[in-house]
């Protein structure tokens, strides 16, 4: 069963003219190169390949953006995903929320696993074009040097970009409409009913803080 993130993910990218495929890795593959020294903390979290419906494969340049919003969608065409999610090994609200903690978690569980957890993508058949490597994290913290060095340590590790699920999460707030028989999923239908009860209103994005 995919995590909450995974089904974000999923409605996120589907609601904006995309097809979201699981990469699915050898178990053999994984555990072999996880055995390593240099690999001993890795884990292997979800991948994904993201490819536009249009059919269109080049991406447009990032242009020294690292963080994606969803007014970045329109120049991206391919990509491959990696979702470390809020469930993810050693992640708890107390180190989100504390810049330096959150830089160690990042340096010692996220970096040793986003390559391995992209391993065979190499044999996954797609368009042709050169990937956006991305990864979807719980979010980035919000001072300085922290966010910074965050950056550089998921740049170091072969990222290209980055979604948080805030980005996911407020796009599909807005999106979702509240005219009952109108959701697409059950993830849809509990926004809706959010909504619907004003639990959780497009404008009131307060809720989910910048991360």
């Amino acid at each position: 069963m995919s995590s909450i993130e995974e089904q974000v993910a999923r409605e996120y990218f589907e609601r904006n003219g995309f097809f979201l495929k699981h990469l699915h890795i050898e178990p053999e593959m994984a555990a072999k190169v996880a055995s390593t020294k240099k690999n001993k903390t890795a884990k292997h979290y979800p991948a994904y390949l993201v490819q536009r419906q249009t059919g269109r494969s080049q991406n447009e340049p990032l242009a020294g953006r690292f963080q994606l919003f969803s007014s970045d969608l329109g120049g991206l065409a391919l990509a491959v995903m990696v979702v470390v999610g809020w469930s993810s090994q050693g992640l708890t609200l107390p180190i989100f929320l504390n810049g330096g903690r959150y830089r160690s978690w990042i340096r010692n569980e996220v970096v040793p696993s986003f390559n391995l957890s992209l391993l065979g993508f190499d044999k996954e058949a797609h368009p042709p074009g050169v990937p956006h490597k991305i990864i979807l994290l719980p979010g980035l913290p919000v001072s300085e040097p922290y966010r910074q060095e965050c950056i550089d340590l998921l740049k170091a590790a072969g990222a290209d970009a980055l979604f948080s699920f805030q980005t996911f999460l407020e796009s599909l707030v807005s999106q979702v409409p509240t005219g009952s028989g109108q959701a697409t999923s059950d993830l849809s239908e509990i926004v809706r009913l959010l909504k619907v009860y004003e639990l959780v209103r497009p404008p009131q994005m307060d809720l989910f803080e910048d991360f």
